[in-house]
């Protein structure tokens, strides 16, 4: 009658969060291939040099023909891809590999150490103190990418470890040229690599990482769990944490603002009240996902009213509470007539408003203490602080209500209700099962009397209480 409900796994890939991850995806290779193109380019057209900004150049061809590479295996290795496309990419990625070990193989003698003699413009600066980063890094994500699809377990948990060995690399580079940007005491500027090398590596891990995304350890940053939802929140605030605190660290030791034995108690305390407001912000997120789930496990999507299972639960604890305190307490079992036939013949959208206009008369019939709940396709139970006048008054105030909703809405279909209600008597004998099984007798007899007279054509007397 209802929108078919569609459960997902917490695990499971969210196609939302999928559609974004794969529009960045494409986004960082496309900037990482025509950043590559361009470095490749003007050496062959040394008048496109002046043309463009210096930020993207100066890329060592092995650099930039690893790099491209790289970029067109990512592209290749998307998922749902033919075999024979996948075997292109793998192919391309184990060109990476050769090409960035290049720079790597220079002092070495005879033919290998003349073609990385050639891929780079100072080879030997790998054996004097500038670490190999980006060719190590290029070199990784080359061989993440020969096993990114592979359906083997093991070999995803090796790809997983090898891409966070990636996203290691990268942030070492970036720390690097980020400290020595903004004068951090200790770091240098010298042996950092050209920023658009920087640039083009970066991108690519975190291509790695999201095409990783759909699988293995990665995949928690795309699920539908509220440990999905949480990690895509604290991930740009763990990013830029480390780096916020040795900017900040830098800037006061460099200003003279604050005394220099000042700092490091004014960075604890701020880290301090930092991660104290992070608590409170993922207490209240989580606070607020758990009532979400309550609601979806507690209440009738179509209705908003309780499902059986929150109404049993509320209920419950009402009736222990009403039996403690010795105040009266009552079930009103409803049912809405003729549900069957308006889906029939007016299909089941009508059928399913006239649930909703029979949800909302409950509703504003009813207190809030009251606990509503619907229980069946078309049954519906009240229970709340009721004695058997109160029951009977307020069955009548919901029919009345009825009448009038009906001859001033002027919809398709009529509300017509059959009400059975049962009020505690035996406080130490009686259950809120069988106060309900009491109720819905009622309300049975009920329709079964409206059937009766309408078929010899008399006019209906409700006898809720039989």
């Amino acid at each position: 009658m209802g929108p078919r409900i569609q459960i997902f796994s917490p695990d499971q890939t969210d196609p939302r969060q999928q559609r974004r991850l794969f529009l960045v995806d494409q986004i960082c290779l496309f900037i990482v291939v025509q950043i590559a193109l361009i470095n490749l380019i003007w050496r062959v057209f040394p008048s496109i040099y002046s043309a463009m900004p210096a930020t993207l150049l100066h890329m060592r061809i092995s650099t930039a023909g690893a790099t491209l590479c790289a970029a067109l295996a990512l592209f290749l290795a998307e998922e749902g891809r033919a075999t024979r496309i996948l075997r292109v990419s793998q192919a391309f990625a184990l060109l990476t590999v050769l090409i960035a070990a290049l720079p790597l193989l220079a002092p070495v003698p005879g033919t290998l150490g003349e073609m990385g003699r050639f891929a780079g413009k100072n080879p030997l600066s790998v054996w004097q103190g500038v670490p190999p980063t980006r060719e190590l890094a290029l070199m990784l994500l080359g061989i993440v990418i020969l096993l990114i699809r592979s359906g083997n377990s093991i070999v995803g948990y090796i790809a997983d470890g090898l891409t966070s060995a990636v996203c290691f690399v990268v942030l070492i580079l970036l720390s690097d040229l980020v400290f020595g940007l903004v004068h951090i005491p200790g770091s240098s500027m010298a042996n950092v690599p050209p920023i658009a090398s920087l640039v083009c590596v970066a991108l690519m891990a975190v291509v790695a990482v999201l095409q990783r995304a759909e699988h293995g350890i990665f995949s928690v940053f795309a699920g539908y769990g509220i440990g999905s939802r949480i990690a895509r929140i604290l991930i740009p605030i763990l990013l830029v944490l480390p780096f916020s605190r040795e900017l900040l660290r830098a800037r006061l030791m460099n200003s003279g603002l604050v005394p220099e034995h000042y700092v490091t108690p004014i960075l604890t305390s701020v880290a301090t009240i930092v991660a104290l407001a992070l608590l409170v912000i993922l207490s209240r997120l989580i606070n607020r996902m758990q009532s979400e789930i309550q609601d979806l496990t507690l209440r009738d999507e179509l209705t908003g009213l309780y499902s059986a299972r929150g109404f049993n639960l509320l209920a419950e604890q009402a009736f222990r509470h009403a039996r403690r305190a010795q105040t009266p307490f009552g079930v009103l079992f409803i049912d809405l007539d003729n549900l069957k036939l308006i889906n029939d013949e007016l299909g089941h959208s009508t059928g399913s408003a006239s649930l909703v206009e029979t949800a909302k008369l409950l509703t504003e019939n009813f207190r809030e203490t009251d606990v509503i709940g619907r229980v069946g396709g078309d049954e519906f139970v009240v229970a709340g602080e009721f004695n058997s006048d109160d029951m009977a008054a307020i069955v009548n105030r919901v029919r009345s209500a009825a009448a009038l909703k009906n001859h001033t809405a002027g919809k398709q279909f009529s509300i017509s209700l059959s009400v059975g209600f049962a009020a505690m008597e035996n406080p130490a004998t009686e259950t809120l099962k069988g106060l309900v099984a009491k109720a819905d007798m009622r309300m049975y007899k009920e329709k079964r009397k409206k059937k009766k007279m309408t078929q010899v054509g008399k006019p209906i007397q409700s006898e809720a209480l039989g």
